[in-house]
């Protein structure tokens, strides 16, 4: 869909409203600048980043004995998943503040990462030379949506969820009584395009899930 489509939907959506002209871009625009960045909408609760091909990004990264730390992409926003190729195992995710606590200054198999100030962090320090695999989100460039035949970068079937998002941002705003029903209907949609587990897989700071 392109601009004036998404912005017709949304009219629509809210009644028919004349009164809207102004907001109906903004909140397109943010629904829009949520998706393609963090990957999922906080409205619709703990879901982790849907799987959009065109923001995913992988990097391989050869870890050096001793080695605690290595730059992150430049266009990296934030990670999915550090594997250890070289022995098929996954590595957890830490914040940093656990790194700083917990980490071991005897080299070892890496076990677990961080990233923090462009920064990837694992622990313990590499005992060997290992590849490892980083999945991330990467930084594309998100032009605001601003005349009608403007397009949003990611494919046609992630439309609807920024028309959804920007339904419900929208119905909030204007205080309109059935913004819980688009709520719900944004939730339904994240859940059925995200690859969701159970809650107690999530990680808490990032929503992406590790599978261990």
């Amino acid at each position: 869909m392109n601009f004036l489509t998404l912005k017709n939907h949304l009219i629509r959506n809210l009644g028919g409203r004349k009164d809207i002209d102004v907001l109906v871009p903004e909140w397109l625009n943010s629904a829009y600048l949520d998706l393609v960045t963090t990957g999922k909408f906080p409205e619709a609760g703990k879901f982790a980043p849907i799987p959009i091909p065109e923001l995913d990004g992988t990097e391989y990264i050869i870890t050096g004995v001793g080695g605690t730390d290595y730059p992150v992409p430049v266009n990296f926003i934030f990670p999915v998943s550090l594997r250890d190729v070289t022995n098929a195992r996954p590595l957890r995710y830490r914040n940093i503040r656990w790194y700083d606590r917990h980490r071991s200054i005897v080299n070892g198999l890496p076990a677990c990462y961080a990233v923090y100030g462009g920064l990837i962090y694992i622990d313990p320090p590499s005992d060997g030379v290992y590849q490892l695999q980083l999945r991330f989100r990467q930084k594309v460039s998100v032009p605001t949506l601003v005349a009608d035949a403007d397009v949003p970068v990611v494919d046609e079937i992630w439309h609807e969820g920024i028309e959804l998002c920007a339904t419900y941002r929208g119905a909030r705003s204007l205080q309109i009584p059935i913004a819980e029903v688009w709520q719900r209907d944004l939730k339904a949609f994240m859940a059925a395009h995200s690859e969701q587990t159970s809650e107690e897989e999530e990680n808490a700071d990032f929503g992406f899930i590790i599978t261990m």
